[in-house]
């Protein structure tokens, strides 16, 4: 009969230290990162310009101008009259500008096209006369100004010119494309100078720097560059 011996902690010999403790240093490291990303990150400020004041009047997106309708005609002392009314009863004796006695509101300005039977029927007023003589209702007013502005009208027909209203679907019944006299006063069609609405200000990151230096014009960087300027964003004042 044989009697062991105990040898006290002889038990704990041969077995791995306990390492539960070491699992604490993954969070412990990750929140002392945290900390000092967070407190080392004093990133430069975000240049926010002024809001610039918009005249209410410059985002109204009707047609700019109100053209003539069918049948035409024209308000005389506040009453409708239809052009023929006047113009069945008097001949108009000189059709260019010098002869008119009449519509003197109208400023004739259209480079070489001083006649006004180039545009209108000289036997139907309430008509609009192509040049192989074809009239026309003012509702399709862009065909007769296809005739010398082929160009632009292939612009408008395809979107690329004049205000789309309503949907950017062609086939959209919602779909409005304005006609020509509906912007353009047929008179005198050049627009006056007027002050372009404010562009674009993305992120809010101040006005758009043009490349130089190897600085990229990406207005997604203009605060870094804002930054790094020795003027600390300031424009350097030159005599």
């Amino acid at each position: 009969m044989s009697t062991s011996t105990t040898v006290p902690g002889s038990e704990t010999q041969g077995r791995p230290p306990d390492q539960r403790w070491l699992g604490w240093l993954l969070p412990i490291g990750f929140c002392v990162v945290a900390v000092g990303l967070f407190a080392g990150s004093g990133g430069p400020t975000i240049p926010v310009p002024p809001a610039r004041a918009i005249e209410p009047s410059a985002l109204h997106v009707a047609p700019r101008r109100t053209a003539l309708s069918d049948p035409a005609h024209i308000m005389i002392e506040g009453v409708p009259q239809r052009c023929n009314g006047c113009h069945q009863i008097f001949d108009s004796f000189g059709t260019t500008v010098a002869a008119r006695n009449y519509h003197q509101e109208i400023r004739l300005s259209h480079g070489m096209n001083d006649r006004c039977v180039n545009c209108h029927s000289e036997k139907d007023r309430e008509q609009l006369e192509l040049r192989d003589g074809t009239r026309v209702p003012y509702a399709q007013t862009p065909l007769l100004c296809a005739q010398c502005h082929g160009t632009v009208f292939r612009d408008w027909e395809r979107g690329t010119h004049g205000k789309t209203l309503g949907s950017w679907v062609t086939q959209s019944e919602a779909q409005r494309r304005l006609s020509c006299n509906e912007c353009h006063d047929p008179h005198s069609p050049r627009y006056p100078s007027y002050e372009p609405m404010p562009g674009p200000n993305t992120l809010r990151m101040g006005t758009p720097l043009a490349p130089s230096h190897g600085h990229s014009a990406s207005p997604l960087q203009q605060w870094f560059h804002h930054s790094q300027s020795p003027t600390g964003g300031q424009e350097p004042h030159h005599d």
